[in-house]
């Protein structure tokens, strides 16, 4: 078989779509993308939580409406019930160690 024809056969096409080039790509350069991405999700996600234990922090027994229609189990009459506020603490932690530190440095 010669060179060229050898080379011809094991050719392949770059992936055009969306889903099939950025979703589930086996590019290294793709992957780190999808690695920067998925940190910056989760640093924001872990801020967010962050946010919502400070509330509670800085105000105890503060009411919060909003909050209350968004989550009514965890804000039952307003305020911020303890068992929601340890499950923030350990998704907070969770988070932020697994998803930001472990793949930010990357």
């Amino acid at each position: 078989m010669s060179e060229t024809a050898h080379h011809a056969v094991h050719q392949h096409q770059a992936p055009t779509g969306f889903i099939r080039k950025y979703i589930f790509s086996v590019d290294h350069k793709i992957i780190g993308i999808q690695y920067y991405f998925l940190a910056l999700f989760s640093v924001y996600l872990g801020i967010a939580l962050s946010v919502l234990m400070r509330l509670r922090l800085a105000w105890p027994a503060a009411k919060w409406p909003l909050l209350a229609k968004l989550l009514p189990v965890a804000f039952q009459g307003g305020t911020m019930t303890p068992e929601f506020y340890l499950s923030l603490m350990t998704m907070h932690g969770t988070i932020m160690v697994f998803f930001v530190l472990t793949t930010a440095p990357q």
